[in-house]
């Protein structure tokens, strides 16, 4: 049934691209906040790829993937590339291409936001790549994602930017005059389940866990099968009595890997495939083995989860790697022996 608003009600547009899992999971963060907090604003959390040519939509996502896995020295020169804003025009151009704009401009027009919130730098790029006064007038914010700052979020027309830390703010204040009050120190937006109170003893019975004995979290999508099963027989080896849990994720081939070998057969050890309960899994945990973005980062601060990075995709993630490990609540690691 079809959710009724108050006449003159207000409305926001909240907008993210699905560059790794981290962006749509901060823009459905906020999107969750609203009907908690303000249920009276009407919300629309929008794919911003679902407005750009097919082969954009659904190359840009591959490329994401594959060049920050397969080849990230290719990652990190474009990282480098367009951390520097006289390189921005290039975007621009490339923005200029893929969007459908008459399509998008239509949809602005119609749901005719009165805040726009953008969860990447490319949905704000693409709304002013639309161009005209009555859309890149809308007041808009930006959401940095990440425990540093590239010069892409950054963007004179934006009213109001939404971040992690004093640093990344100094950041914005520094290299880009932005005014300080324009600048909100929030932290990462994440789902507000990782805030609920779970009864930790019954998670670990419900595992068949013993809850004296200490319990790692592997969470996929960063980590071979082949590597999995090093690490695991290492921790054997060692003679040291921990449970494990993996969580292959987004994974499938990782995913279909678990599912035939032995692993299920071994009592302290529990596997899954993707699932909408990490929370629990966190919760429970002393450890976690897992990427370093940003949301992941935030998610496990929340849960008081000290963590072990691996596979950092360059340059971007080592400013979440850095802040945890100044902190004292994480460790990178560069091969499975450390």
């Amino acid at each position: 049934m079809e959710k009724k608003y108050p006449l003159g009600h207000k409305k926001v547009l909240i907008l993210y691209a699905p560059l790794g899992a981290g962006h749509g999971a901060a823009a459905k963060a906020v999107e969750e906040a609203f009907a908690l907090k303000y249920p009276n604003i009407e919300v629309k959390n929008v794919n911003i790829l679902d407005y750009t040519v097919k082969s954009f939509r659904f190359g840009l996502p591959w490329a994401f993937s594959y060049f920050n896995s397969k080849a990230p020295f290719v990652y990190k020169w474009v990282y480098r590339f367009y951390n520097n804003q006289t390189n921005h025009k290039n975007a621009n151009r490339i923005s200029g291409i893929v969007l459908k704009k008459k399509k998008f401009v239509k949809f602005i027009e119609e749901f005719n936001p009165n805040f726009i919130i953008s969860a990447n730098p490319l949905p704000r790029q693409l709304v002013l790549e639309a161009g005209g006064k009555k859309i890149t007038d809308i007041p808009s914010a930006n959401i940095c994602t990440d425990f540093g700052f590239h010069s892409l979020w950054y963007d004179n027309k934006v009213k109001y930017y939404f971040v992690a830390t004093e640093s990344v703010k100094n950041a914005l204040m520094n290299n880009h005059n932005v005014a300080g009050e324009k600048i909100m120190v929030t932290g990462i937006p994440i789902c507000s389940k990782f805030n609920k109170k779970l009864d930790r003893e019954k998670i670990i019975k419900d595992l068949g866990f013993d809850a004296s004995k200490p319990i790692l979290l592997i969470v996929g999508g960063k980590i071979s099968y082949n590597n999995l099963i090093k690490i695991i027989k290492g921790i054997k080896r060692s003679g040291k009595i921990v449970q494990l849990i993996v969580v292959a994720g987004r994974d499938k081939v990782l995913e279909k890997k678990i599912s035939s070998s032995d692993l299920k057969n071994d009592k302290a050890i529990r596997t899954f495939g993707f699932v909408d309960n990490l929370e629990e899994y966190m919760t429970i945990a002393d450890l976690i083995l897992t990427k370093a973005g940003g949301l992941t980062v935030s998610e496990c601060l929340v849960e008081n989860l000290l963590m072990i990075f691996n596979n950092v995709i360059p340059i971007q993630e080592d400013d979440n790697v850095e802040y945890s490990e100044k902190n004292g609540v994480g460790v990178k690691v560069n091969n499975v022996k450390e």
